[in-house]
Parts: structure tokens; C-alpha cells; sequence
């Protein structure tokens, strides 16, 4: 994974023609236990098309901008995105083993 010390990550990013659901995310949990590790697996449809500054947050409930996520992980840039497993992609936030850490909900 590239980290880089740079500016919190945006979606600033414009797109010519807008096509929804360009990244889908999968066997989402309606709640994460405090301080475990979350695996986000997630699928790139035909639409999305990767860049190097891509990135998956992980975001409060009830989060207004993409400036308020909790945490990030820049994402590798799959090699040949034709190929099936290209498609479905995961990415590991390790938990914090901290007592005061604090459950994360899916919202209602």
C-alpha cells in the first residue's frame, strides 16, 4: 500500500459522465466490534476507472463531507482490471487495541 505524507485525501475528482454504483462495497457488517480489524471487500464495476490517488475511508455514522472520516487507506491500482480478480479487491484497516475505542453502526 502507498502511504505518503500529503493532504487528506477528497473526492474532488469530476467525471465526464456519471455512472452510480462505479465502486460497489460487499458483506458490509451493521456493526464493527471496538478495536478489530475491518476488512473492506469491495467490487470495481466496468465504469470505474482506477487512479493512483484512490482511496477507502472509514466514516462516522451521520458524516456530512468526506473531510470527516475517521480513518484511510490509500488502495493499490490493480495491474490488469479486465482480469476477474481485479474486479473484487479488499483492503484491511488492523484495529486499535484500545478499551476506549468505540463501535462503529451502520446507519438505521
Amino acid at each position: 500500500m502507498e502511504e505518503t505524507v500529503e493532504d487528506p485525501p477528497t473526492s474532488a475528482v469530476l467525471l465526464d459522465h456519471c455512472h452510480f454504483s462505479q465502486v460497489i462495497f460487499n458483506s458490509v457488517e451493521k456493526f464493527y466490534v471496538p478495536g478489530g480489524d475491518v476488512t473492506c471487500y469491495y467490487t470495481l464495476t466496468q465504469h470505474f476507472i482506477p487512479r493512483r490517488k484512490d482511496w477507502i475511508g472509514i466514516f462516522r455514522v451521520g458524516w456530512k463531507t468526506t473531510r470527516e472520516y475517521y480513518t484511510f487507506m490509500w488502495v493499490t491500482l490493480p495491474i490488469d482490471l479486465n482480469s476477474e480478480s481485479a474486479k473484487q479487491q479488499e483492503v484491511q484497516f488492523k484495529g486499535e487495541k484500545n478499551p476506549g475505542s468505540k463501535v462503529f453502526e451502520d446507519s438505521p
